[in-house]
């Protein structure tokens, strides 16, 4: 198979939000309450890799890069993990009879996990031109 390496620059882009994303359900949880601008920096920060990629997208070559259908179906469960774990984090950290710190930190470190996976994936693929 092949696919475009500014496609893989995108999800490597995608897999960094990714990772914030997580990083940010654990800082949230302490932050928001102590810095009411916190989510507007969070806010700002993702709007500034949405015009980075977007950028990067139209700057990147046309260059087709080789991939196998294992790397594809890995990303492709990875990605069906991170949704799973993140709708599992927002259904349970509602409930009020849970710890909400311990779910916070919990989930929040298995999505940068997933995230982090997914990065060096992305990265392997992008050096092997």
């Amino acid at each position: 198979m092949n696919i475009y390496r500014k496609s893989l620059v995108i999800q490597l882009i995608m897999f960094i939000v990714f990772f914030i994303m997580g990083a940010n359900i654990i800082i949230q949880h302490y932050v928001s309450s102590t810095f009411p601008a916190y989510n507007f920096i969070i806010l700002g920060v993702l709007v500034l890799f949405g015009i980075f990629g977007f950028l990067l997208y139209k700057k990147s070559s046309d260059q087709i890069l080789p991939i196998t259908e294992q790397v594809m179906k890995t990303l492709k469960g990875i990605l069906y993990a991170y949704l799973f774990v993140y709708i599992l984090e927002m259904i349970l950290s509602n409930m009020e009879q849970l710890p909400t710190d311990i779910i916070k930190i919990g989930f929040g470190s298995v999505l940068m996990i997933l995230a982090i996976v997914g990065i060096y994936i992305q990265t392997r693929l992008l050096q092997k031109q």
